[in-house]
């Protein structure tokens, strides 16, 4: 055997030995980095609300019951009647909290609070709350609604998943609407479409990858809610802006474009109120 045949054995080892070396490192770096958070199985029942059950009522066979009549018994198990028979869930997406509220004892800054005069009166005269909510990242949409809508806290692997969204699995506030037959609307980011197929008897999404587009996005939305206030067939209407959140995208906090779209979303406020 010459020199050089040993020499090239020797090299092809080592390069098989770097390359599996590098291989297990990936791994590590994407299993412990991002690591998949495993789903609870099944979902929230009637025992959260009494335990044991009386008359032998259990969440299997409280599975099988018409839509309407679970919805009747957890009101008469929860033993509190609902101030309102339904629900608008505005989401006005990138909208900073120190916007609209106080914080670390530094008032928003006037141009802000005069960009949504209305939502300030509301706050003032304590027909609404104000309060921070701490988001965890990755802030981006996707696992963010997941957030609001389950109380699961996203993994960075979300941020991939974002771009290629899935049917929440997870027990979520949605999924129990449904359940419970209660009737949603949704129109805005098509995230929601995504996350829960089948769950609106009426929508309208947009995508929220088309950053540049500030104006389409939220007049998508904003078109179909004066019909929408008339009508009396839904139980929860989601309504979900992006136009701010690409505003800055585009611009940053201090665009020339931020003022007029918090005054748009003012106007929204208003008219739903």
């Amino acid at each position: 055997m010459s020199p050089s045949s040993i020499t090239c054995s020797r090299f092809a080892i080592i390069a098989a030995a770097a390359l599996l070396l590098q291989s297990l490192g990936l791994s590590l770096f994407i299993f412990g980095f991002f690591p998949t958070k495993p789903a609870l199985s099944g979902v929230s029942g009637l025992e959260s609300f009494r335990a044991p059950w009386p008359n032998g009522v259990g969440n299997d066979s409280a599975a099988a019951l018409p839509p309407e009549e679970l919805k009747r018994l957890y009101q008469e198990l929860s033993e509190i009647s609902p101030p309102f028979d339904r629900l608008i869930l505005m989401v006005v997406d990138g909208l900073p909290a120190e916007f609209v509220l106080r914080r670390d004892d530094k008032p928003p800054r006037d141009a802000f609070v005069e960009a949504m005069p209305y939502t300030q009166s509301l706050l003032a005269n304590g027909f609404a709350v104000g309060y921070h909510a701490k988001v965890a990242p990755p802030t981006v949409t996707m696992p963010c609604l997941k957030a609001m809508v389950s109380g699961v806290i996203g993994g960075f692997l979300d941020v991939a998943f974002d771009f290629n969204t899935q049917a929440l699995q997870d027990d979520n506030i949605i999924g129990q609407f449904f359940r419970t037959g209660r009737k949603m609307v949704m129109h805005g980011d098509d995230t929601w479409l995504k996350l829960f197929p089948g769950s609106f008897i009426r929508h309208d999404g947009v995508s929220s990858f088309f950053v540049k587009d500030t104006v389409q996005v939220d007049q998508n939305v904003s078109q179909h809610l004066d019909e929408e206030l008339c009508r009396d067939d839904w139980d929860l209407l989601i309504l979900h802006y992006l136009g701010l959140d690409h505003v800055g995208h585009i611009g940053g906090r201090d665009s020339f474009l931020m003022g007029p779209k918090l005054k748009e979303m003012d106007e929204v406020i208003e008219m739903i109120h």
